[in-house]
C-alpha cells in the first residue's frame, strides 16, 4: 500500500463525519488482522491495520497498588497471551484547580476520557510492517506538570507518523502527582522519584524488546513536551557518558534547570492528615496511607483544599540539584539533542493575569521589580510581558543555558529551535497564539482534520519530516538548513514562522541573542552554580 493512501486510511478512522467517503476507503484499506510478537511481557496480541501494527496496553511493570504502593516499579514477565488491542487506563490524574476543566478539555480527551486506575504501568507501540526491518524508534514522554498526562489519548496515536516517516512510536504511562512524586519523609529519599524510575523500567523494555517489532535498540531517541521535555532532560543528566537507554533527545518546551536540594515534605504531610492517617512520618503512617482507598486520595488531590504540588526531590541518583554543572563538567549522556520552545509558551500559564506587580510578587517575592522587566521587554504593555516573561523563564532561557551547556561540553550535534505556527482552528483561548504544546498534533498527524487549513496539512508532514529525520540520524541536520546550534551565532531555528511549512523554508536562522535578552535577568535564579 502507498504512503498517501495508508494516510487516507488514517484520517478515515479519524474522521467522525462523511460515512459514504468512509465506505468507498475502507474497501481499498488493509481490514485490521491480528498479529503476535512475542516480549518479556509474553505473546503480545496486536493488530496489523493498513500497514501499520499496533499493540496498545502492553503492561511492562507489576500493579504498582497495595504493599506496591509507593514503591519502585517491579518490572512485569510473562510467557502468556496479552491482549493488545486497546488503550490502557491512565494513570490517577491531578488536574490544577481552578483551571482544571482547561486541562481537561486540552490533555485529556473530555469526549471520551480515559479510565483512571493505579495500575497504569502500561506501554504502546505502532511499528510498520513486516517485521524485521530494525528500524529507528521513538520513545514518547507525555507532559502535564507531573500531575497528569497519559499515553491513552487519540492526540498522541503514532499511526501516522510510523506510516508516513517508517519509524517505529512507543509511548507509555508514569505515575505522576502524590503516587508518582510523593515527597515523602515516609520514603529513603531514593524512593520518592517513582515517576522518573517508571520511566527507566520502560526505556529498558525497550532495550530488551523493540527488535521483535522490527526496531533497532541501537537507535532509540527518546522524545518529550513540558515536563516530558523535563523528564528527557534529567533521563540525559542520569546517565554517565555511553551508559544511557538512548542515543539522542528531543526536549519539547521543557528542561531541567537548578532546583533545591533540600525536600519539602510539607505538602505530603498535609495530604497524610487529611486523608486520616496523622502528621508523624514513618512506617506505621505509610502503612495506613497504604490501605486508603485510589477515590479518596484521587478525592483530595483534585478538591480546591487539596491542590498541593508534588516533586522529584533530589536524590543525586536519578535528580540532581546541579543540572547544568553535570552537563558542563562531562558527568551526563553526551548524545545529540534538539531543545526548544513556542514562541507563545506563556499564554496558557497567564490565562486573565494583567497585573504585573501582583504576578511578579507571587512569582519572586522582592527579588525582582515591575520596572526591571519593563526595561527587558520594550513596547510591550503589562498584560503582554507577563506571558512573555513565564515563556522566558520556564521554557526559553532553560532552553538557551542547555544549548550553551551542551555545545561547551562537545555535544556538537545540539539544534535548538522556536516555533511559531498558529492556525486559526486552534485557538482554545483568547490570545493563545503559538500556545503550550500547540505543535504535538502537527508531529503525531493527529490535528483536526475537518478544520485544518491546506497549510497546516503540509506543516504537520513537515514536522514529521524534521522529528524523523533527526530520529533516523541525530548526527545530521533534522532540515538542510537547520544549523547545528552556536551561541550567539545565526543557528537558531525559527520552525513555522511567517507561514512557511514547507521542508525546505521552515527554518529561519537568527541570532540567538535575538530573543534571548531577557535571560540576563533570569538566569540567575536558573543556573545556581555552588
Amino acid at each position: 500500500m502507498g504512503a498517501a493512501l495508508v494516510l487516507q486510511c488514517f484520517e478515515m478512522k479519524m474522521r467522525s463525519s462523511s460515512l459514504l467517503y468512509a465506505s468507498t476507503l475502507a474497501s481499498l484499506c488493509y481490514a485490521a488482522t491480528p498479529v503476535v510478537v512475542s516480549t518479556t511481557s509474553g505473546q503480545i496480541q496486536g493488530l496489523s491495520d493498513a500497514g501499520v501494527m499496533s499493540f496498545k496496553g502492553i503492561r511492562f511493570g507489576q500493579p504498582p497498588t497495595g504493599d506496591l504502593r509507593w514503591t519502585a516499579p517491579v518490572a512485569f514477565t510473562s510467557t502468556s497471551p496479552q491482549n493488545a488491542t486497546t488503550l490502557p487506563p491512565s494513570c490517577v490524574q491531578q488536574f490544577p484547580f481552578p483551571v482544571a476543566a482547561l486541562n481537561i478539555k486540552l490533555f485529556n480527551n473530555p469526549d471520551d476520557p480515559p479510565k483512571e486506575s493505579e495500575d497504569c504501568l502500561f506501554l504502546n507501540v505502532w511499528a510498520p510492517s513486516p517485521q524485521g526491518q530494525k528500524l529507528p524508534v521513538v520513545i514518547w514522554i507525555y507532559g502535564g506538570a507531573l500531575a497528569f498526562g497519559t499515553g491513552s489519548i487519540p492526540a498522541y496515536d503514532g499511526t501516522s507518523i510510523a506510516a508516513n516517516q517508517g519509524i517505529i512510536v512507543v509511548s507509555f504511562n508514569y505515575r505522576t502527582n502524590v503516587f508518582g512524586f510523593p515527597s515523602s519523609p515516609d520514603l529513603p529519599l531514593t524512593g520518592n522519584n517513582l515517576g522518573y524510575l517508571d520511566q527507566e523500567l520502560a526505556f529498558q523494555w525497550v532495550q530488551s524488546n523493540i527488535a521483535a517489532f522490527g526496531g533497532d535498540p541501537s537507535k532509540v531517541t527518546i522524545m518529550g513536551e513540558s515536563a516530558g521535555g523535563l523528564s528527557v532532560s534529567t533521563a540525559i543528566v542520569r546517565h554517565a557518558p555511553g551508559t544511557a537507554p538512548f542515543r539522542a533527545g528531543i526536549m519539547l518546551s521543557g528542561a531541567q534547570v537548578s532546583f533545591s536540594p533540600t525536600p519539602s515534605f510539607n505538602n505530603f504531610n498535609a495530604f497524610a492528615s487529611a486523608v486520616g492517617c496523622g502528621r508523624t512520618p514513618g512506617a506505621t503512617r505509610l502503612a495506613c496511607l497504604r490501605k486508603v482507598s485510589t477515590a479518596t486520595i484521587r478525592s483530595y488531590t483534585n478538591s480546591q483544599a487539596g491542590q498541593a504540588t508534588f516533586s522529584p526531590v533530589v536524590d543525586n541518583v536519578v535528580g540532581f540539584s546541579d543540572p547544568l554543572q553535570r552537563i558542563r563538567t562531562g558527568k551526563t549522556a553526551n548524545v545529540p539533542v534538539v531543545i526548544g520552545n513556542l514562541q507563545d509558551d506563556g499564554t496558557l500559564f497567564t490565562i486573565g493575569v494583567t497585573n504585573l506587580n501582583t504576578y511578579l510578587q507571587a512569582s519572586f517575592g522582592t527579588t525582582v521589580t515591575a520596572a526591571q522587566v519593563r526595561k527587558l521587554y520594550p513596547g510591550l504593555t503589562d498584560a503582554q510581558i507577563i506571558p512573555a516573561s513565564y515563556r522566558d523563564y520556564v521554557f526559553q532561557c532553560p532552553a538557551n543555558l542547555w544549548g550553551a551547556a551542551l555545545v561547551g561540553a562537545g555535544v556538537s550535534n545540539t539544534y535548538r529551535y522556536t516555533y511559531g505556527a498558529v492556525f486559526a482552528d486552534n485557538q482554545p483561548f483568547a490570545n493563545a497564539g503559538a500556545w503550550h504544546s500547540s505543535e504535538i498534533r502537527e508531529i503525531f498527524g493527529t490535528y483536526n482534520r475537518t478544520t485544518s487549513a491546506a497549510n497546516e496539512v503540509t506543516l504537520s508532514q513537515t514536522m514529521q519530516t524534521l522529528i524523523a529525520n533527526f530520529v533516523k540520524d541525530p548526527t545530521t541536520p533534522p532540515a538542510p538548513q537547520w544549523a547545528k546550534y552556536a551561541p550567539g551565532k545565526n543557528t537558531l531555528a525559527k520552525l513555522a514562522y511567517s507561514n512557511n511549512v514547507q521542508t525546505s523554508n521552515v527554518v529561519q536562522s537568527v541570532q540567538s541573542d535575538s530573543l534571548d535578552g531577557a535571560c540576563s535577568l533570569w538566569d540567575q535564579f536558573l543556573d545556581v552554580r555552588v
